[in-house]
């Protein structure tokens, strides 16, 4: 596998960040490249470019990891952008997590 995108909430706790750097590590076990919030968060970007980025990063990517313990605006395009490509979905989420019913039964999202 090339390329691993992880979705979710931008990290802003430390707590966050490591729950990130996990996901990050486990995918970089099948990975050549993975990419997180984390990047977008370091991202310096232009007028628009943040629009064609997050779609582009969902376009090159072999699987999609949706950390979902927090809601996240910009997800839900990214999460539809998926289906509509038919790219692989695994959403993830702590136990006290709610996950949308629009984000499980999309038919992008693969259930473990």
């Amino acid at each position: 596998m090339k390329n691993i995108l992880i979705l979710g909430s931008l990290p802003k706790t430390e707590e966050e960040k490591i729950l990130y750097e996990t996901i990050i590590e486990i995918a970089a076990e099948i990975a050549e490249t993975v990419k997180s919030p984390i990047d977008t968060a370091n991202f310096k970007w232009a007028e628009g470019e943040r629009y064609q980025r997050a779609f582009q990063t969902v376009a090159d990517a072999d699987l999609v990891i949706w950390e979902q313990s927090k809601p996240s605006t910009w997800q839900g395009m990214e999460v539809r952008e998926c289906d509509y490509l038919n790219k692989p979905l695994i959403v993830v989420a702590r136990e006290w997590s709610k996950v949308s019913g629009l984000v499980k039964w999309c038919p992008a999202t693969k259930e473990i």
